[in-house]
């Protein structure tokens, strides 16, 4: 069950800890990342690194240890780089200004992704505007029986409607030769 944690209506215009479950990761691609005034916890307006996603409109703000994490995942320290780069958040307690908060964190490591591979043209079976390899792979595979990439998908079901169509035509004609 999802429930709301108080920090999200104290500052819902920014990432934080409190936006992901108790052991939830959050996978999400860097859309950019940049220098920015945002409005900091205390009210006051702050320059920093914010990041932004690609999946969510609220960006991050970017301390030194998610930047020194996401400069590993990303094989760079350059942030226009970071442009693409899949990354996972999660909710890690730490200790700041003499208390355990809850501090959101970047795994030091990319998501692992599913791979869904095109049983016809051996391809890897990619997002495609607003459905993801996965829903790709699935529906191919309810459909026709396979994982398909979208253009061999496509080619089966105009396959199977030509092979429907010409099936009956034959069915048709076999009732008009037994006659």
């Amino acid at each position: 069950m999802n429930k709301t944690h108080w920090k999200k209506l104290n500052n819902p215009d920014y990432l934080g800890a409190y936006a992901l479950n108790p052991g939830e990761d959050m996978e999400l691609t860097i859309k950019s990342a940049g220098e920015e005034t945002f409005t900091g916890t205390s009210g006051k307006k702050e320059k920093g690194l914010l990041v932004h996603f690609a999946e969510q409109p609220k960006p991050m703000i970017c301390n030194a240890t998610n930047a020194k994490t996401i400069t590993k995942v990303a094989g760079s320290p350059y942030i226009e780089d970071w442009k693409g780069v899949k990354i996972a958040l999660y909710s890690e307690e730490v200790s700041a200004f003499g208390e355990t908060v809850d501090a959101l964190r970047v795994r030091p490591y990319p998501p692992k992704t599913e791979e869904y591979i095109c049983r016809d043209c051996g391809c890897v079976i990619a997002d495609e505007g607003k459905y993801t390899a996965r829903a790709i792979a699935q529906s191919a595979r309810s459909r026709f029986g396979r994982n398909l990439c979208m253009a061999c998908a496509k080619e089966a079901k105009e396959k199977q409607e030509a092979d429907e169509k010409e099936g009956d035509v034959l069915g048709n004609e076999d009732d008009e030769n037994q006659d």
